[in-house]
Order: C-alpha cells, then structure tokens, then sequence
C-alpha cells in the first residue's frame, strides 16, 4: 500500500469512527460516553475529525429528532453497527469505512433536506414590529402579534400570513411567482407592494403600487394561477382595498382607500374611517395586554373613526365612550367591557 493511499484510508477511518460516533450517540440521548472520550483523546486528529462530522449535525439543531432523520440514523446503524467494525483490514476494511462514513453522510442529509423543506417562519411579540428581507431581495414588514411562514423553491415563492398584518414589498421576477395565502384567499403579485390585514372574520388586501390578483386561496402546486381560479382572480389597482369575508359566503367588496391610513400602523398609528367598533377594537387589541370585549351587537356595529397611537388603549377607550353611545366598564382581571347606551326598542 502506497503512502498517500495509507493516509487516505486513515483519514477516511476516522471520519468513519466519527460520523458512526455522532450516530451513536444521538440515537442512545447521550452527549458523551467513557469509550467516546477514550477514541477522541487517542490522537488529535479524531478529535479534528469530530469537528468536522459534528458542525454540519450541530446546524440542524432540534431537527435531529424529527422522525424521518431518527429513521435514517437506525438505518445508519443497522448498515455499520459499530465503530469498531471499520477497522477491518483490505479491501473490507475499506468498504467498512465508506460504510460507516456514508452512514454518517447519510442521516446528516437527511436532516438537511427536511429542514430545508420547512418553511421558515417569522413573528412579532406584542408590540413589535419588524422587517425582514427575504433571500430574492423581497420585504416584509410584520405588524404586532403577526406571524408569517415563507417557503422558497426554484420556481415560485410562497408565503402565507399566519395570523395580524404584514406589508409585502416584492422583488420583480416573473418566472417565480410570488404569492400570499392568508385566511381564504390568495394574492399573487410580481414586483409590487401590498398590505395585508388577517382578522378572525376578514381578510383585508390593499394594493400600494404595482398589480395583484386575488384569488380564491390556491395550493402551491397550483401556482400560477390555475384556469379553474383565473375567473375568480380580482386584479387590485393601487389605492384600492378589497375585503372578504372568511365566514360568509359573500362576494369581496373593492374600495378606494386611503394608502396614508392603511400603512399608519408602520409608525405606530392606527387610523379608522367611519368602520365598525368591533373591527377597530380587535385590531386595538393587538398592541396591548389589556383586553377590550364589547358587549352587545349594537354597540358592535356603532361606527368610529380617529387617529390612535398603538397600544394607547387608555386614550381609545375614553374617546369611544366620548363620541359614540357606549359605556365602559373595568373588570377586576383589567378587561375593559364596551356596552352600549342605546335603549332597546
């Protein structure tokens, strides 16, 4: 056996011993062993070899435990059982090494390609708001109490809104289409900037520039947009709203708005034009951990406007009971209770 043949086998051996090493101990819970530490103080290079087995397990962080990577460390395991089954002699010998070291390769792949198929996932505590700029130059900006998931592929570029209010600012690129999901619609858009406000009962799309389509929520595989859904596609042009429903089955409703109002909440305002109390105070309630609950329907459908600073609920509660015919009442847990003052006719 040449030289550089002998130390090509030993560094293959030892990256062999330290990828079935990391298998081993993941799949038995355990972050050391006396028999480890022993192989790992027999020479500094076992130790470079863990080093370079480990970094790439490390990345994966808590998805080593997800179930399709601990079947793919029990297959490891049942095709080289043990460490010391790699230092057979020959042409044996050899196979055992690429044996136990795709092993290794094997469940740290595994891992990867079910990590890189998750979605990453983005959110804002209570009043919080931040921006996030997406692997193609795209942004999104998260409102208070938001969540976002976003998952990219070659060919398209899918999000969906989770839960609060989000800004979309998207990187132009027809050949990857990107594409929002939030309660039961679905906007796509190319390269624009769009507002989307996801309440229990609606889902409030705004255009700021550029061109959407808004569809009946499609699933990924579907995109772009299928011929089933091209009639149902509601192109937006900038400055309008649409709004739907995601209870009733009731057709969308289209408006002009005014962009400065829908977009206020980036600088911790919240602007209401002539809008009904219940929507307003379930988007007040996102700023704070005092709850607000109304009472009855007709204080519900009473209509407010004004300007508000986010999280101000003490100054939103005072100007409600001001201006429109409610009363509140403090409970002995904080939750301040809206009921109307109208009497039943």
């Amino acid at each position: 056996m040449s030289g550089q043949q002998h130390s090509d086998d030993e560094a293959m051996r030892r990256l062999a011993s330290a990828a079935l090493w990391r298998v081993r101990l993941t799949e038995e819970g355990l972050e050391s062993s006396a028999t480890f530490e022993a192989w790992l103080a027999e020479d500094p290079a076992n130790e470079a070899a863990w080093r370079q087995v480990s970094a790439p397990w490390d990345l994966l962080g808590e998805r080593a435990t997800n179930p399709e990577v601990v079947a793919a460390r029990r297959q490891a395991l049942a095709r080289a059982s043990a460490p010391a089954a790699i230092a057979a002699p020959g042409r044996a010998g050899r196979a055992y090494l690429w044996s136990g070291l795709a092993a290794g390769v094997a469940v740290i792949v595994a891992g990867a390609l079910w990590l890189f198929a998750q979605p990453s996932e983005y959110r804002t505590g209570l009043g919080e708001r931040r921006m996030v700029t997406l692997e193609d130059g795209s942004k999104v900006s998260l409102d208070s109490q938001t969540v976002v998931q976003v998952r990219y592929s070659t060919d398209a570029r899918h999000l969906k809104l989770m839960e609060g209010q989000a800004r979309f600012d998207v990187f132009h690129n027809t050949r990857r289409p990107f594409s929002v999901d939030a309660g039961d619609r679905t906007v796509i858009a190319t390269g624009t900037s769009f507002n989307i406000d996801l309440t229990q009962s609606t889902v409030v799309v705004t255009l700021i520039e550029g061109r959407v389509l808004v569809t009946p929520r499609a699933p990924v595989a579907s995109l772009p947009v299928a011929r089933k859904q091209e009639a149902l596609a509601v192109p937006l042009e900038a400055g309008q709203t649409l709004t739907t429903s995601i209870d009733e089955p009731m057709p969308p409703r289209i408006e002009s708005v005014s962009l400065e109002s829908v977009t206020a909440w980036e600088s911790g305002r919240l602007i209401f034009n002539d809008e009904p109390l219940d929507a307003v105070v379930e988007r007040v309630g996102r700023y704070s951990k005092q709850a607000i609950l109304i009472a009855d329907q007709r204080a519900a459908k009473l209509k407010i406007s004004g300007v508000f600073n986010a999280g101000d609920v003490t100054t939103f509660v005072d100007t409600v009971s001001r201006y429109l015919p409610v009363h509140a009442t403090s409970q002995p847990d904080g939750t301040i209770v809206l009921a109307t003052t109208l009497e039943t006719r």
